[in-house]
């Protein structure tokens, strides 16, 4: 194997397929990256079983030469010393030689580097075909339902289910679920293809695949029974899926509510951030207290001191409540809904609360109060 590449290509390359990378899989050839240089480009792939990643450099790119090709072959190198020296040669064009059984010359015009790389034969085979049934999706349209929802997955691996955001697609309408069982995000979507499937895909995968996508390139998305594979552009995303069956959520969310608040997202952050400064319990609880007059937010800690925000600019329909909630929960579904204007719906003290944008039915993020004695 014999080749000469741009390096801005390869560091490209090296980054996305390196997120598919882990150093501390018990299998030692994953923690490297595996070559594939063919006569038409060179394939990267990295893998760490949950997450295999492939992307494809082409020999040319916009009719100028990225990769010059002398012998074909294959090599698997360190992910963690290939990735560094990629990034830190100073040529333009780093070629590479394997001289010697599994040992690899790395070179530019001032630098040669001898790698020594582990056995191909050990790297197992990853299948990164698409299926015949394939939904196609925008990708900023994707990144929003992931950045949206993965920050309800659960923490705790008790639940594998709930550490993963479930994807429900009936007929062209697609529903991504997450909760840890004291708060949940919902988004739907209406979709251009006609689909039926319900799978959990873990919060790790979706986070590595949201740093993937760059812009609104058309993502192709294919569901199998244990995996799902995501292809966009020159790379291959294939993920695990999590075994088991997603909790019914539907019956959490409230149909109808008492009591409507309407205010400024911002107001609200800026003021529950404050609020919590004096915060001395780990979930960071604080006080809504609202009326049709009158909004604050307040905490209080016998060791530290209290405070009170006001609510300047809002609209209260119903009677008069208070209620405790965590400050960070709330903060992150705010903050994920991205509108300036929001809802929040309520029914009573100690029952499930709801926040949405106020013209945007798409989200819901469904939060659990906290009992106080106040």
């Amino acid at each position: 194997m014999r080749f000469i590449i741009s390096k801005s290509h390869l560091v490209n390359g090296l980054n996305i397929v390196t997120k598919g990378v882990s150093h501390n899989t018990p299998i030692p050839v994953l923690t490297g990256v595996k070559f594939e240089l063919k006569e038409d480009g060179l394939i990267l792939i990295g893998s760490d079983t949950d997450i295999s990643i492939k992307t494809f450099i082409p020999f040319k790119e916009n009719k100028k030469e990225v990769i010059t090709v002398f012998d074909e072959g294959e090599c698997v190198l360190q992910a963690k010393y290939i990735n560094e020296i990629a990034k830190k040669m100073e040529g333009e064009r780093i070629e590479f030689e394997l001289i010697d059984g599994n040992l690899v010359k790395i070179s530019d015009q001032k630098t040669n580097v001898n790698l020594n790389g582990i056995s191909v034969e050990e790297y197992p085979f990853i299948d990164f075909a698409l299926n015949s049934e394939v939904i196609k999706i925008k990708g900023d349209v994707l990144k929003r339902v992931i950045q949206q929802t993965i920050f309800a997955t659960s923490q705790k691996e008790t639940r594998p289910i709930l550490t993963g955001v479930n994807f429900k697609i009936d007929g062209n309408t697609l529903e991504a679920t997450s909760t840890d069982t004291y708060r949940l995000a919902r988004k739907k979507i209406v979709i251009g293809d006609t689909a039926y499937f319900n799978v959990t895909i873990p919060s790790k995968s979706l986070t590595e695949i949201s740093k993937i996508i760059e812009g609104n390139e058309e993502i192709h998305i294919s569901f199998y029974e244990k995996k799902v594979i995501f292809k966009l552009n020159n790379t291959i995303i294939s993920s695990r899926v999590i075994s088991g069956t997603y909790p019914e959520t539907d019956r959490l969310v409230p149909k109808e509510f008492e009591i409507k608040l309407e205010t400024i997202a911002g107001d609200v952050i800026s003021s529950i951030e404050r609020a919590s400064l004096l915060t001395t319990d780990r979930n960071n609880i604080v006080r809504l207290h609202m009326s049709p007059d009158k909004i604050e937010i307040s905490s209080r800690s016998q060791e530290v001191g209290s405070v009170v925000e006001r609510i300047e600019e809002f609209k209260y329909e119903g009677s008069k409540l208070e209620i405790s909630f965590s400050a960070g929960y709330v903060l992150d579904a705010i903050k994920a809904i991205g509108s300036e204007d929001i809802e929040i719906l309520f029914n009573g003290e100690m029952k499930p609360f709801i926040i949405k944008g106020k013209k945007d039915d798409s989200l819901t993020q469904l939060i659990l109060p906290v009992r106080t004695y106040q």
